[in-house]
């Protein structure tokens, strides 16, 4: 070893062939799976020859006299002197003019890319030769390559990569299917490749070991379903209570566990993982603009106070508009006022992409219908809703009285109880002193009143401090106004019952319109997961009275994206997803690759079964041969016939063992089989022979012994054996 603990290129260990030439493919491989996604073709094969060419370069300078320090400066000033040809090309304006400006600078830099990759390759690889340790880094740079491509589709994104989903749908396959096949492989790949092992036969033992372990736990995703979304509360802050209580199984209904106060919950510093993951698609049957610009999906409502915050009543005759359960038959739910034709029918398919605890739909559901699933692989259930969606405007309700006529006192006093701190109800008070004299009575304006203040009032933020307080809706609303949809809507709730409006909080999911890109399609994710104040108007029913707070300490979300939201909603209809004319350019290989392994599958069929009939006639023909076969040939016969019965107990000779030797080795138990050797010897060299009758004897004797020293359970598997006489000797 050289000073530095550093192998020289006389005595550095000289690496297996075959890792040798995977390793570098390996790498180019990598490249082109890291590039595909950032840019379009050739580049990403000009990227991976790049790299390709680093691989190589490494190895030899790994095989060079040089120390490490100075391979690593060579690669990078490499590095360095290719980006400077770059900065001459662009500084230059042949390079634009014969290309054009826009594909000049794509090339330019597609070069300095590719000049850090191969620098990064040459580096890698010619440390991890000089180092061993270094090729943990290899299989994790590689990895990473592969798990980046499909980095988008763990948010649901099935369409990611387009090259690769597009092709893939197009073909009739689920790209999910594909993902878990490309994982396997590049994890197999990368670990026994750049790992390897010197020997090439250990290797590809190894290779096929841990092949039948991917794909054992491929089989076993397949079986128990492959991964979803999360759950469906996700980005609202909604907590199931801890103990779980399970709904008895009714007629016509599924069995389901239920969790019987499944309210919104106040939390600090709320953190919703998977914001974006997709957890549903809604298909409009019909166009419609809601007022206000937000679709409301409502799936629950809280309006019993029980000391700390709103949960679901447990009174007879409230909330009755709700769905509670999903069911095997249409369901019908309580009539929707609808004297003055503020509202219109409207039909939606909703498909579910994670498993929700009650059906949702469009705010003042009159109907839900089970429909049967176009993709079970996709989706969870589809149903079908009918609404009376509000058209008219808030504004336009104004004058109208509030709360149900029909209602019994024992209602209309559930919709109005609030917290006993008298605070909620001076505020109230003191909000709608902003309206004119002649609004100030009126319960609609008030509603929108509060409404409003609290939109110009409060800050929304999920980083908030409100939780461990008694009454966490007096801490945000009197206190510094920061928190998110659960405390704004048990502020306005409050407040509105101070003034005399029944009103309650209603959770579920808010969808923008302009999200909707023109489209018949909503894409909700874990990000729409919304809470909002609802009020009873008479005639009209619950009507939305969401708060949009003007101050808002937290990012926007981002809209959905527009390829996946039009995709899933084909996938809802049953239709084929992509548009005649997307590009697919690996189709082909993928109608190709889907074919084989049903191809596989019904070769094997037939196959398997001929090939062990063909082995237990062959094993039956060598044991029976003794009986039909000539005199000449007896002796060698018996003795083949008897040492398959040893061979399928596995009692067989050593390598470099004679027959003779082996016999003697057996004579304890199998004393029978060393007068048979002798005949076998002679029957070679031309000595006496014994007659037909002898060996007949021999050949019983022997498996007399072995019925008194093999147990029965051996004996019968060694009969049931089809191979085990391939391996006598």
């Amino acid at each position: 070893m050289v000073p530095g603990g550093e192998a020289s290129a006389a005595n550095a260990p000289e690496e297996p062939r075959l890792a040798a030439i995977t390793r570098p493919l390996l790498y180019a491989a990598a490249a082109w799976t890291f590039a595909l996604p950032l840019s379009t073709q050739p580049l990403p094969w000009v990227l991976s020859l790049w790299v390709l060419a680093g691989a190589l370069a490494g190895r030899s300078l790994a095989r060079s006299r040089l120390r490490t320090a100075p391979v690593l400066v060579l690669c990078g000033l490499c590095s360095l002197a290719v980006g400077a040809a770059r900065t001459a090309l662009l500084d230059g304006d042949w390079l634009a003019s014969w290309l054009g400006p826009s594909l000049a600078l794509r090339w330019a830099n597609g070069i300095l890319l590719g000049a850090v990759l191969l620098g990064l390759a040459a580096a890698l690889r010619a440390l991890a030769l000089r180092r061993p340790v270094f090729r943990v880094l290899e299989v994790g740079l590689c990895c990473l390559a592969f798990a980046q491509l499909v980095a988008a589709h763990r948010g649901g994104a099935i369409n990611r990569p387009f090259e690769l989903a597009d092709s893939i749908i197009a073909a009739g396959g689920d790209p999910a299917h594909a993902l878990l096949a490309i994982g396997a492989v590049a994890a197999t790949l990368a670990v026994l490749f750049l790992l390897g092992e010197r020997n090439p036969l250990r290797a590809l033992g190894h290779l096929l070991l841990v092949a039948l372990l991917l794909l054992s736990v491929v089989a076993t995703t397949r079986l128990l379903g492959l991964p979803r979304a999360p759950a469906s509360t996700a980005g609202m802050g909604l907590r199931p209570d801890e103990q779980e209580g399970k709904k008895q199984q009714g007629k016509g209904q599924q069995q389901k566990q239920e969790r019987p106060d499944e309210a919104p919950d106040f939390r600090d510093n709320y953190d919703s993982p998977g914001r974006q993951v997709p957890l549903a698609v809604v298909l409009l049957h019909d166009d419609y603009s809601p007022p206000g610009g937000m679709y409301y999906f409502r799936q629950n409502a809280f309006s019993q106070y029980n000391g700390r915050r709103l949960v679901a009543s447990t009174q007879s005759g409230v909330d009755s508009d709700l769905a509670r359960l999903f069911a095997f038959d249409a369901v019908d739910m309580a009539k929707v006022p609808n004297a003055f034709g503020d509202r219109r029918a409207l039909d939606s398919t909703v498909a579910l992409l994670a498993d929700h605890n009650h059906p949702f739909a469009l705010e003042s559901p009159q109907r839900i219908e089970p429909l049967g699933n176009p993709d079970p692989g996709r989706f969870r259930r589809v149903y079908r809703a009918r609404s009376l969606a509000l058209e008219s405007e808030l504004l336009d309700l104004v004058g109208r009285p509030v709360g149900d006529p029909a209602w019994p006192d024992r209602v209309r006093s559930h919709y109005l109880e609030t917290p006993p701190d008298s605070r909620y109800a001076e505020l109230g008070r003191s909000i709608i002193e902003e309206l004119p004299e002649d609004l100030r009575e009126d319960p609609v304006a008030r509603a929108l009143m509060v409404a409003d203040w609290l939109g110009r009032e409060g800050i929304y933020s999920l980083r908030s401090g409100h939780a461990s307080e008694r009454d966490p809706t007096a801490s945000f609303l009197f206190g510094n106004r920061t928190g998110y949809c659960v405390h704004f809507s048990h502020a306005a709730t409050y407040l509105m019952r101070g003034l005399g409006i029944p009103s309650r909080v209603a959770t579920g999911y808010a969808f923008d319109e302009a999200a909707r890109q023109g489209g018949s399609t909503i894409l909700l994710s874990g990000a729409n997961a919304h809470a909002w104040p609802e009020v009873f108007i008479e005639d009209v029913g619950w009507v939305v009275m969401d708060i949009a707070p003007e101050r808002a300490l937290d990012g926007t979300v981002a809209p959905p994206d527009a390829d996946l939201q039009r995709m899933l909603g084909e996938m809802a209809r049953g239709l084929s997803p992509l548009p005649p004319d997307t590009p697919r350019p690996f189709e082909p290989a993928i109608r190709t690759a889907m074919a084989l392994p049903a191809l596989l599958g019904k070769t094997l069929l037939v196959l398997v079964p001929t090939l062990l009939l063909l082995l237990y006639t062959l094993k039956l023909w060598r044991r029976l041969a003794p009986a039909w076969g000539s005199a000449e040939a007896a002796p060698r016969l018996h003795y083949r016939a008897q040492i398959d019965r040893l061979s399928e107990l596995s009692i067989r000779r050593r390598h470099g063992e004679s027959q003779e030797a082996f016999a003697a080795r057996l004579s304890d138990t199998v004393p029978s089989l060393t007068p048979l050797t002798a005949s076998l010897m002679a029957w070679v060299f031309g000595g006496h022979r014994v007659a037909q009758g002898e060996l007949r004897q021999l050949s019983r004797a022997v498996g007399r012994e072995l019925r008194q020293t093999v147990p029965l359970g051996r004996r019968l598997r060694a009969a049931l054996d089809p191979f085990g006489w391939l391996r006598s000797r």
